[in-house]
């Protein structure tokens, strides 16, 4: 039975719960922050890289790496799949892809789903790998609660030792959430998650799924804002075509739980720099000017 985890009448509520939570947390552990950087050429990864390869600042200064690994951490799963008229008809594929990604897993980790409807469903709360689950996946109409959904991705605090990957699967057309873009943007700054983004459009889906008509309606740049968003978490957005295929989600989700899986964990003890307020990071691999470095943006400290 699908859980609803978020009304709309309490999504204001919970975004100012959430920020106070994100506020807390990082007062208390910012004596160590911990960075999942992704070093790739092309679709390769930079392997064997040590502490020495490293540069990272934190506010300009350059700080010691006291630990890094590709390492086989547990890792928290959040996907997120905006099941909005669009999608209506490819429900079943939807299943069979997230029974995929679940077999993707390993022993330690941990996945939910997240859907949309008149509030964010939990369509599968936390399960541990190899858990044998049904799913539960309806498609809704005239609503596109995208922004709440990610803000209640994003609050997940995971044990210490685990690691949280989010990914989105969405047309990032937002239509009726109550958290502004501004204010997931700051979560984002606030968590330790990796957020990624997949774009989809569906065909149309039967009709009774888009007479309704929501408010508020998100500007033009909205889709464009929640690309920022990702991004400051050190996730991207990944366009596709021709989405709806056999296996298109699970396939989607492969390569981005695979760059996960061997992206470099980057851990430091601030030094030289003041602690309150929003501290850029920036990640780079003297040795290898040529790859791409994806890492997340900054965190902000305590008072």
């Amino acid at each position: 039975m699908i859980a609803r985890v978020i009304g709309l009448s309490l999504a204001v509520t919970l975004a100012t719960v959430a920020v106070t939570a994100a506020q807390t947390t990082f007062r208390a552990t910012t004596a160590l922050v911990t960075v999942s950087a992704s070093v790739k050429k092309g679709n390769n990864v930079v392997v064997n890289l040590k502490a020495s390869d490293f540069v990272l600042t934190d506010s300009g200064v350059r700080q010691t790496i006291e630990a890094v690994s590709i390492e086989s951490v547990p890792i928290d799963v959040t996907l997120f799949l905006d099941t909005s008229g669009s999608t209506s008809g490819k429900l079943d594929e939807m299943r069979h892809d997230v029974q995929a990604i679940q077999e993707l897993l390993r022993t330690g980790d941990r996945f939910r789903l997240l859907t949309i409807g008149d509030a964010v469903n939990q369509a599968l709360p936390w399960v541990a790998a190899g858990t044998k689950a049904p799913v539960t996946i309806e498609a809704v109409g005239g609503i596109s609660l995208i922004r709440d959904a990610l803000m209640f991705a994003l609050v997940h605090r995971p044990d210490p030792g685990r690691r949280h990957l989010i990914v989105g699967m969405t047309d990032r057309r937002d239509c009726g959430s109550v958290v502004p873009t501004a204010l997931l943007y700051d979560v984002a700054g606030r968590s330790e998650a990796v957020m990624h983004l997949v774009d989809y459009s569906g065909g149309g889906g039967d009709s009774k799924y888009r007479v309704r008509i929501c408010s508020p309606e998100a500007a033009v740049t909205g889709d464009m804002q929640l690309v920022r968003v990702a991004e400051r978490t050190g996730g991207e957005a990944h366009e596709q075509s021709r989405f709806f295929r056999a296996s298109s989600i699970a396939r989607a989700f492969k390569a981005i739980f695979a760059d996960f899986r061997q992206s470099y964990v980057l851990r430091y003890s601030p030094n030289g720099v003041p602690s309150p307020g929003w501290h850029p990071i920036a990640v780079s691999v003297p040795s290898a000017p040529d790859a791409t470095i994806r890492a997340r943006q900054g965190y902000y400290g305590g008072s």
